[in-house]
Order: C-alpha cells, then sequence, then structure tokens
C-alpha cells in the first residue's frame, strides 16, 4: 500500500512536470575534485488530501538517502567541438529505516550515470546564448546518459538534456531564485560558510496547478555546491470547465536533506552493460 502511494505521488509528478518546459534539480553547482562523493540525508513526506472519505488524509513519510560523485574525466564531443567532461553518478535511495539500515525495497533505488561537459556546470541558473544575453537554464546538458530502477535492466537515456525534478529530488532550478543571508551552516558533514537562497517556480494548466518552493544553503566549499535543502511541491486539481478559484489542495510533497559525508577516492558503482 505504501510503496503504492509513493510511486502515484513520484508519478503525478512527473506528468505535471511533462505539460511544461522541463526544469531540472538545482543539485550541482560546481564540479570538485574527480573521485569525489557527497552523501545527503533526510526525510521524503507526502500528504494526500482525503476529503472524501472519514478517515481523513493521509500522510506518509519515508527515509531518504542521496548519493553524488565524480567518477572519471572523458574527452568526447559536444556542441560540435571535442570537450573535456566528467562522469557524474547519482543515486538516491528511499524507503524505511525499521532497524536503523534504510531498505529501499524494489524499485526504492535510482541510479544514474551522466557524462556531462565541465563547461556546463556554471555555477547560475542562467545560460549564454549570445554575447550580453542569457537564458533560464531549465535543464543539465549531457552528451550521453544510463539509468538502472532498482532490479530492472540498464537502459541508455535517448535525450541530451537531464532533470532530477521530480524523480531524484524535489529540489529544482527555480526561475525565481533570491539570495538571503550570509552564515555558517552545520551538518553532519561539517562546518561551511554558506548563502541561504530561495526559490519559487509555479506552473499551471486548465485542471492542474503546481507550485514549487526551496530553501537550501549553498557554499563553496562544499564539493558540488549544496550543503542543504528544504524543498516542497504543492499540486491542486479542478475540473476543466471550473473557475480557477475552484482548485483544491489535493496533495503536499516535501523533501528534507542535509549532507552527512564527503569522501574522497570515490568509485563507480554504475555497471553500463
Amino acid at each position: 500500500m505504501k510503496r503504492s502511494i509513493l510511486t502515484m505521488g513520484i508519478l503525478a509528478l512527473t506528468l505535471l512536470g511533462s505539460v511544461a518546459e522541463s526544469h531540472a534539480q538545482g543539485l550541482i553547482w560546481s564540479l570538485p575534485e574527480d573521485g569525489t562523493l557527497v552523501r545527503y540525508k533526510g526525510i521524503y513526506k507526502q500528504l494526500v488530501r482525503r476529503p472524501d472519505t472519514t478517515e481523513g488524509d493521509l500522510t506518509l513519510t519515508w527515509d531518504r538517502i542521496l548519493e553524488i560523485r565524480s567518477v572519471g574525466k572523458e574527452e568526447a564531443e559536444y556542441a560540435g567541438e571535442t570537450v573535456p567532461c566528467r562522469w557524474i553518478e547519482i543515486k538516491v535511495e528511499t524507503g524505511k529505516s525499521p532497524e536503523g539500515v534504510l531498505d529501499a525495497g524494489p524499485g526504492g533505488i535510482r541510479m544514474y550515470k551522466l557524462l556531462v561537459p565541465e563547461s556546463e556546470v556554471r555555477g547560475t541558473i542562467q545560460e549564454p546564448v549570445k554575447a550580453g544575453r542569457s537564458v533560464f537554464a531549465s535543464h543539465i546538458a549531457i552528451v550521453r546518459g544510463y539509468r538502472k530502477i532498482g532490479d530492472e535492466p540498464t537502459k541508455e537515456l535517448e535525450a541530451n538534456l537531464f532533470q532530477l525534478y521530480p524523480i531524484i529530488s524535489l529540489l529544482r532550478h527555480y526561475t525565481t531564485l533570491k539570495e538571503g543571508e550570509k552564515g555558517q551552516t552545520s551538518v553532519l558533514a561539517g562546518d561551511f560558510a554558506t548563502t541561504t537562497y530561495t526559490g519559487t517556480f509555479a506552473m499551471e494548466t486548465n485542471v492542474y496547478r503546481s507550485t514549487s518552493t526551496g530553501e537550501f544553503t549553498r557554499s563553496a566549499e562544499m564539493p558540488f555546491g549544496v550543503v542543504s535543502w528544504t524543498a516542497k511541491t504543492v499540486t491542486e486539481e479542478k475540473g476543466s470547465t471550473d473557475p480557477r478559484t475552484a482548485f483544491t489542495e489535493t496533495s503536499v510533497i516535501e523533501e528534507s536533506m542535509q549532507a552527512i559525508a564527503i569522501e574522497q577516492n570515490a568509485e563507480s558503482e554504475f555497471l553500463v552493460n
């Protein structure tokens, strides 16, 4: 029951994200030394509104571990040129921890191996297109990539654009991003000089409305850039002919994560068949 609810929530968010231009996560702001791994841990929670049942709303909570690692350099052709690229692996496990050890279960582990042009990791949400002009960076450009979900066979990604929202993380690139206070953030991975950012992204169709908000701390001292974050997506629905005032909240999905470890000499966990 709980596993099916989690899957339904992820599928619903995926469908919502597909009706507008794709937007990526906000997890990779910089590239550390090759062989670096950052591990995050936190909570993934889903609230399902059930106004038509006597049991009331349903709240489900899972533990989550997310890892990002750099596992190799390679020269590859991108945009008509041979450029330096980096193999980045991302792994997320979502499940329960009945005895203190996370049990993701079938389908609860998602792994991606991406060959990313180093020039595409700019530390900004803006992508330069012409002299003096830039556009919102709505994805991570990749040369090629692979995914593996649970025990399923490894599959090569067809697109040369990659997004982590919402499958990997609720944190995303926000169209409205505000820089906040500077200070020190202490997490299990260490103490870091950070800047706090808050972001908002909203999208709407005639039947769905989705509002994503997030707050994260970013540091030049942290490999890949992000120290901690909280992110939330609120989904509302209405009938296709109903007025906008008829939108009713149907679900709230939240994620709260922080870096718990930084490791060196990390090796690939992803076997490409």
